[in-house]
């Protein structure tokens, strides 16, 4: 990031954040999808272990929509007038593509300085 300020409307920030989190929410929902394939393939003595694994990604994908929904709604009602910094916070994202995207929807896609891709993998 560059040592200027970097401000951003709070009604933009919470849309990019909205959006974000609808990205996550699709990634959710196939990752949903891959358990019930794997339901359906394990043996009956695994498939209770899966199925609580999908009732946990099934809760994620709910806490993931209505956090977008509560966003989406906040934005809605913050005046164009409040504005944020964003540099720090844009700054501090680990995931490249998380920060380019957000700070895209920010319109200060051009004040990031490169991002590290890199993804923690367990």
């Amino acid at each position: 990031m560059t040592d200027a300020a970097v401000l951003a409307s709070m009604t933009d920030v919470l849309s990019a954040v909205a959006g974000e989190l609808g990205l996550a929410q699709n990634a959710c929902a196939r990752l949903d999808d891959a358990l019930g394939d794997l339901l359906s393939a394990a043996p009956v003595e695994q498939r209770g272990a899966v199925m609580r694994e999908l009732h946990a990604v099934d809760l994620l994908n709910q806490q993931i929509a209505a956090l977008a929904g509560f966003m989406t709604r906040l934005s809605g009602g913050v005046g164009e007038a409040i504005t944020v910094e964003v540099k720090d916070a844009l700054g501090a994202i680990t995931l490249g593509d998380v920060a380019r995207r957000l700070g895209e929807g920010l319109g200060v896609g051009a004040t990031i300085d490169a991002v590290s891709d890199d993804v923690d993998f367990f």
